[in-house]
């Protein structure tokens, strides 16, 4: 007897086999279990394959998904154990590329990295490393962000304008120090 797949005969199936009792066959749930916990592992994977995610957020597209928190936490096991998902280098991807690109304070890079699942001591680490290995003048990034928002205060008066520039430059997560030499040098040099 051959089991057929349209028409042709694919492979042989032996008459005993097809009796066989069903402690020989494996558990129909075994099987579902194999098959959506590599679901789990293949989604992931397309997931990362796109962009760099944290443990965290990775599991939450999990969940969000429907997977079950066992395919899950197994998915997730596997991907960590083969250094596809690593926390500490996310972060100093996210440092590295907000330090630079955007001029983002220090502070206000722990508080990303915080909400996205990174450990407080992970990301302080990773924006160490980051300014060790790329040396990033603070002082022209927090200037670059003064004269930014000068551009839109023009018309203020100059105590307002300067009380104004203050706390946005202290929202954003600026050293207090580095605010007022920076609106020092900002509204002395046009």
């Amino acid at each position: 007897m051959s089991v057929r797949g349209h028409g042709n005969p694919v492979f042989p199936v032996a008459r005993a086999a097809c009796s066989a009792p069903a402690s020989f066959l494996p558990a129909v749930s075994d099987v579902r279990y194999r098959i959506v916990a590599a679901s789990a592992y293949d989604y992931a994977l397309n997931l990362l394959a796109g962009r760099a995610y944290p443990a965290r957020n990775l599991r939450r597209k999990l969940v969000q998904k429907g997977y079950e928190e066992a395919d899950i936490s197994a998915a997730i096991e596997r991907l960590v154990s083969s250094g596809l998902l690593d926390d500490a280098r996310f972060a100093e991807q996210f440092a590295r590329s907000r330090l630079r690109g955007q001029g983002t304070s220090k502070l206000r890079l722990r508080q990303q990295l915080f909400q996205r699942g990174i450990p407080t001591e992970v990301s302080a680490a990773a924006i160490e490393r980051v300014l060790d290995e790329d040396p990033v003048d603070l002082e022209a990034i927090v200037e670059r962000a003064a004269r930014k928002k000068l551009a839109s205060m023009r018309d203020l008066e100059p105590g307002v304008l300067r009380r104004r520039l203050y706390a946005h430059l202290a929202r954003a997560g600026y050293n207090p120090d580095e605010i007022r030499t920076a609106i020092r040098k900002v509204l002395e040099t046009p």
